[in-house]
């Protein structure tokens, strides 16, 4: 009779111990489920971080899963190149953008936007070597003296819309840095030649052909007349013609006002000097469109 009671006991015993193994192992693969399913919905809305804490709950239900590895190591890798791209390490987030999109059976949002990324770090780099060519032609013209010339050639940088946007922000400084250094020249040299003007017409003439002897720098007759055409720290140097519109020169009253549209239609018309905003106004006339319909195509 004992033996038979011990039978039933361990057999009762065995079965509520198999029945909350079940029942604890289901409960856990509903867990692993959900915080699977909640990273995914997290990586839909752009929440990465908190995606990333969702797959890493997974792999604590599932040690060493492989899914829920692989979505975590994805994740982790497209944070990585966004925030390189945010910091301009532009090589960086091309590596990792890449590692995304070769990423299998994972998320394929995340390859998505990673391929999209990508063309845009390519196109990035892309500009970014075109915009050093031109920023170092403009600091040779500028060792060599040629002030004028230099701005003419940072003109090609300061009229391109996308030289504005923060990847080429490094680039950008430097290029004010440059112009202001040309326009400091101009007015050191300006200054130097008007100190001179008491001077024979000869000699003159013979400064201006360049001797190497002489102490003080002078412009060429087009330059000057370039820096005495510029009007402020905020401008580059610039012709009467490239301040008039329709053959009337722009006045400060358009200027404020075409800032006003540019800004209204989405343009970041505070980073412009006067002469990026006649600029607009006139190539806006030139297509035959509006200011706000050109700001909306090309300087966004």
């Amino acid at each position: 009779m004992k033996k038979w009671v011990w039978v039933v006991a361990t057999i009762v015993v065995a079965l509520l111990i198999g029945g909350y193994a079940y029942s604890n192992h289901h409960a856990t693969a509903k867990e692993y489920q959900a915080a699977m399913a909640n990273g995914r919905t997290a990586i839909q809305d752009k929440h990465y971080t908190q995606a990333e804490s969702y797959f890493q709950n997974a792999l604590k239900r599932r040690l060493n899963d492989k899914p829920a590895q692989r979505y975590l190591t994805q994740t982790q890798r497209f944070v990585s190149a966004e925030n390189a791209l945010d910091d301009l390490k532009f090589a960086s987030a091309a590596d990792h953008y890449a590692e995304v999109k070769h990423t299998t059976n994972a998320s394929t949002v995340l390859v998505k936007r990673a391929t999209t990324q990508a063309k845009l770090v390519k196109g990035i780099r892309a500009n970014v070597k075109q915009f050093k060519q031109i920023l170092e032609t403009a600091s040779g013209q500028n060792q060599a003296l040629n002030y004028g010339q230099s701005n003419t050639t940072l003109d090609e940088l300061f009229n391109n819309a996308k030289f504005r946007q923060k990847y080429y922000k490094n680039l950008y400084d430097q290029a004010l840095a440059l112009r202001k250094a040309n326009n400091a020249g101009q007015t050191s040299a300006a200054s130097s030649d008007s100190s001179s003007s008491s001077s024979s017409s000869t000699a003159s003439s013979s400064s201006n052909t360049g001797a190497t002897n002489s102490s003080n720098a002078s412009l060429t007759s087009s330059e000057q007349s370039a820096a005495n055409n510029y009007s402020g720290s905020n401008e580059y140097t610039v012709t009467q013609k490239q301040k008039e519109l329709d053959g009337k020169t722009i006045t400060a009253g358009q200027i404020t006002s075409a800032r006003k549209t540019i800004n209204a239609a989405g343009g970041q018309a505070d980073a412009m000097s006067d002469q990026d905003v006649r600029v607009a106004l006139q190539t806006a006339s030139k297509k035959g469109i509006s200011l706000t319909k050109y700001t909306e195509q090309y300087l966004k």
